[in-house]
C-alpha cells in the first residue's frame, strides 16, 4: 500500500510575514535615514536662527469660520516670531485649496491681522502635500529658507527642501498634547510617509501641481 504524501504545508502566511518585516525594517532604515541627514538642520534657539530671505509656514487644518487648528497656529506664531525678530523678511503660507477651504488664505489674513505687510506675505494655493509646498517654492526661485512646522515633520520636510534644490534650516513650532489615540495615528502616518518620500523622490524627484491647475484667489 502505497504511503500518504505529506499535506503540503502552507507558504503563504511565511511569506506574508517576511514581507512585513522586510517593509517594516526598510521603513526603520528610512527613518533613521531622514533624521539623522537633516538633524543639524533643526534650529531651536531663536537667538541662534541664521536670518533667511523667507519663512515657509506649511499648512495644516482650518476650521470652518477661518480658524486655524491648534497645530497650524503654533506653526503661524512661529513664522511670525521670525519675521518681527527680522529672520526672515517675507512669509511664504503654503497649504491646501480647493472650494469651500483654503488654509492658505486663512493664514495669511491670521498674519496680516498680527501686523505682518500684505507685500510680505507670499500665498502659495497648491501646497496641498509637503512636497508640493517644497516644489511651489522652488519654481518662485527661492534659495535660501527657514521651515517652520512641528518637529516631527521638519525631518521630511528639510529632506524635501534639500531635494528641490534649496538650502533650508527648520524651526519647529510648539506641539500640543495629544491623545494617546491621536499620538500614535501620527507616529506611524508620518514614519510611513518618511519611507514613501525617499521612494517617490528617487523616482520622479520633488513635484507639485502644475501652475494651471493651482488655485489663484480664495475660494472660500
Amino acid at each position: 500500500m502505497p504511503a500518504e504524501a505529506a499535506p503540503a504545508r502552507p507558504r503563504w502566511g511565511r511569506r506574508l510575514v517576511a514581507a512585513a518585516v522586510v517593509v517594516a525594517a526598510l521603513v526603520v532604515v528610512a527613518n533613521l535615514y531622514l533624521v539623522s541627514r537633516t538633524g543639524d538642520a533643526v534650529v531651536t534657539d531663536l537667538a541662534r536662527t541664521p536670518p533667511r530671505p523667507y519663512a515657509l509656514v506649511l499648512g495644516a487644518y482650518v476650521f470652518r469660520g477661518g480658524v486655524p487648528s491648534l497645530e497650524l497656529a503654533e506653526r503661524l506664531k512661529t513664522g511670525l516670531e521670525l519675521y518681527r525678530a527680522g529672520l526672515a523678511r517675507k512669509v511664504i503660507v503654503s497649504g491646501a485649496a480647493f472650494p469651500g477651504y483654503d488654509e492658505p488664505d486663512v493664514m495669511a489674513a491670521w498674519l496680516e491681522a498680527r501686523g505682518v505687510a500684505p507685500v510680505d506675505v507670499i500665498v502659495d494655493r497648491g501646497g496641498y502635500r509637503t512636497a508640493a509646498s517644497m516644489a511651489d517654492a522652488a519654481r518662485l526661485g527661492v534659495k535660501e529658507l527657514l521651515v517652520v512646522s512641528q518637529r516631527y515633520h521638519l525631518p521630511r520636510s528639510l529632506y524635501l527642501a534639500e531635494r528641490a534644490g534649496m538650502a533650508a534650516l527648520g524651526v519647529p513650532a510648539t506641539e500640543y498634547p495629544r491623545r494617546a489615540v491621536e499620538a500614535f495615528y501620527t507616529f506611524v502616518r508620518e514614519t510611513t510617509a518618511r519611507a514613501e518620500i525617499i521612494v517617490e523622490v528617487t523616482l520622479r524627484g520633488v513635484r507639485g501641481l502644475p501652475p494651471e491647475r493651482i488655485p489663484q484667489a480664495p475660494t472660500a
